[in-house]
């Protein structure tokens, strides 16, 4: 029977990507691959383990050797400046958006919800949303690194 794992907070490496939190039965750990293309691929090997390991060695050296019970890979909502996407389609007639939220969607959930209500009865929300319109990418207008606030 393995050790119970520790209990830690939950914690981001933000130069690295790497995160690691208790779950219900041990740690959960994670990382982007910086050499992976962008795409769709969820294929998980044991060689991502090393790539963890060698990271986690220089942000908490001791979880760097524990064992593993297996591994999957999943995607990541992310946008290119790591902001959400939030807005009315200039396209699409009466497609809404709220998508790439980079793991932050459930805390922001409640006032995107606002917005988006808002949105939908073509009221203006409360908030401006304009810097997070899908249209930033095409134009190049208002792109700006992702506030890392946790």
């Amino acid at each position: 029977l393995a050790p119970p794992a520790p209990r830690i907070p939950f914690t981001i490496d933000f130069s690295s990507s790497a995160y690691f939190h208790n779950s219900d039965d041990g740690l959960l750990f994670g990382l982007a691959d910086p050499a992976q293309p962008d795409g769709f691929d969820t294929t998980w090997t044991p060689e991502w383990l090393e790539l963890f390991r060698d990271v986690v060695r220089h942000r908490a050296p001791a979880l760097a050797g524990l064992p593993t019970a297996g591994g999957w890979a999943g995607l990541y909502e992310v946008t290119p400046d790591h902001n959400a996407l939030i807005g009315r389609s200039t396209e699409v007639v009466n497609f809404l958006y709220a998508t790439g939220f980079s793991g932050h969607g459930f805390l922001q959930a409640p006032a995107v919800g606002e917005i988006v209500r808002d949105l939908c009865l073509e009221r203006t929300p409360r908030v401006d949303v304009g810097p997070l319109a899908a249209d930033r990418f095409r134009t190049g207008a208002g792109t700006r690194p992702e506030s890392h606030i946790v």
